[in-house]
């Protein structure tokens, strides 16, 4: 008789040696859920909650097409064996060797009326397995335990993120539609809308079809802060069907590809910010190049106009000899001049360029980072408290000369409006100087 689809799951996870709490962890599905899920008998269960239950245990197809088959009530749940456990007889490299389906009853495929049953070949979807799939998974933890921390530090959060917005590039540095969403001759291309702000990025990346993308602004425009947040989204998408490679951000301004191919530079970064990756995986090779050529990370490359102004041609030339997912930030001249030189910009890639902060973010942002105003600014707690830049603001908004524009041209990028925070907002015993309004920048 064969198993019901909660006790397959128990054995299947008692088997890789997991605890519901581990399986919870690494899957992103509930205890409680997993509990439920083990607990009941019945087949209402959501697809894609058991596929990342699958995914977590690191399951073979065999094993998936069990699943499949004892969730669709097929009569193959009966006739195949799940693959061996960690008993079994170590071979081959990654450890038990399977157990064949007995001769007498070959395993069959599940019923074609439910094919949406089957954990498989689902677009976006790879196979992780065994030590590989622990792999991915410390990395996704180091990850997101540095870049937190990183936000934290530089206070992206306090006391909200500055707007970061951005538009699509102008059409000579973006590759053609079709392209970008890798369709056949002779198939029109749709529209894919690129708009948008620093909390939908990660919805906007993974619009994308070719999973490629080029982010363009000029300096202290945002481009770190925004490879940070990408990564941090990403994260929290990975372990739905639509997203299963690790982001990991790179410096790309030390690659030299005159030297080094692509490949063999982010497998070294990889074993130098992460020396658990130098263990061994499958087939011999080091966990991280494993991981890289197994395609379960995404390189987010950040700062290609930091590359020898040699070398950025040559760059973007090894990027266009790949079609692998990546994103890649710039300034927009260094880029541009890549680009000329190459006569191509990155292939199959979007586009999209930094927007300038506005009058209005600097009301809504700067007086919310002025918590130490002189006790002269202090008033009933009925009405609001001024603010050292109501001044300020209120020139901006109302003197529109030379001055202010050379004011407001300051203030138009996160990096700058950061640095004013930190001299007046934070200082508690001084205001913006008028001087500042006619030198264009902090003194």
């Amino acid at each position: 008789m064969a198993e019901d689809v909660g006790t397959l799951l128990r054995r299947l996870r008692e088997r890789a040696g997991l605890t519901q709490e581990q399986v919870a962890e690494r899957s992103g599905v509930s205890v409680r859920t997993i509990r439920r899920l083990e607990n009941d008998r019945s087949t209402n269960h959501r697809v894609a909650t058991l596929n990342l239950l699958a995914d977590a245990l690191g399951l073979e197809e065999r094993d998936r097409l069990l699943l499949a088959a004892t969730l669709a009530g097929s009569p193959a749940a009966a006739t195949v064996e799940p693959a061996a456990g960690p008993d079994a007889d170590p071979r081959a490299g990654r450890g038990p060797a399977p157990v064949q389906a007995p001769a007498r009853a070959p395993a069959a495929a599940p019923p074609e009326r439910v094919p949406e049953r089957v954990p498989e070949r689902v677009p976006g979807r790879l196979p992780v397995h065994g030590r590989l799939a622990e792999a991915a998974e410390e990395l996704a933890v180091e990850v997101r335990r540095r870049w937190r921390r990183e936000e934290a530090q530089r206070r992206v959060h306090d006391p909200f993120p500055l707007p970061v917005r951005w538009t699509p590039a102008p059409a000579a540095l973006t590759d053609r539609a079709e392209n970008i969403q890798r369709l056949g001759p002779g198939e029109p291309p749709r529209t894919v809308d690129l708009d948008g702000d620093l909390r939908s990025l990660a919805e906007v990346y993974l619009r994308i079809p070719s999973g490629r993308l080029v982010v363009l602004g000029r300096a202290g425009s945002g481009k770190s802060v925004l490879t940070i947040r990408l990564a941090l989204d990403l994260l929290e998408t990975r372990a739905s069907a639509a997203h299963r490679r690790v982001p990991v951000v790179f410096s790309v301004g030390s690659w030299d590809p005159s030297t080094t191919a692509l490949r063999d530079w982010l497998v070294g970064r990889l074993l130098r910010d992460h020396p658990h990756l130098a263990r061994r995986g499958p087939g011999g090779a080091t966990l991280a190049a494993a991981l890289v050529d197994g395609d379960l990370v995404l390189p987010v490359l950040d700062g290609f106009d930091e590359m020898g102004e040699g070398l950025r041609r040559d760059a973007l030339d090894a990027l266009n000899a790949t079609a692998a997912p990546l994103v890649l930030t710039s300034r927009r001249d260094e880029y541009a001049e890549a680009v000329r030189a190459a006569h191509a910009p990155l292939v199959w890639a979007g586009c999209i360029e930094l927007a300038d902060l506005t009058p209005e973010d600097l009301a809504d942002y700067l007086p919310r980072t002025d918590r130490g105003a002189p006790a002269a600014r202090a008033s009933d707690d009925a009405v609001p408290r001024g603010s050292a830049w109501d001044t300020v603001l209120a020139e901006l908004r109302t003197c529109p000369g030379p001055a202010h524009r050379n004011l407001a041209a300051v203030l138009t990028t996160p990096l700058m409006v950061v640095l004013a925070r930190t001299l007046y907002s934070e200082s508690g015993d001084r205001d913006p100087p008028n001087s500042w309004t006619v030198s264009g920048s902090p003194p």
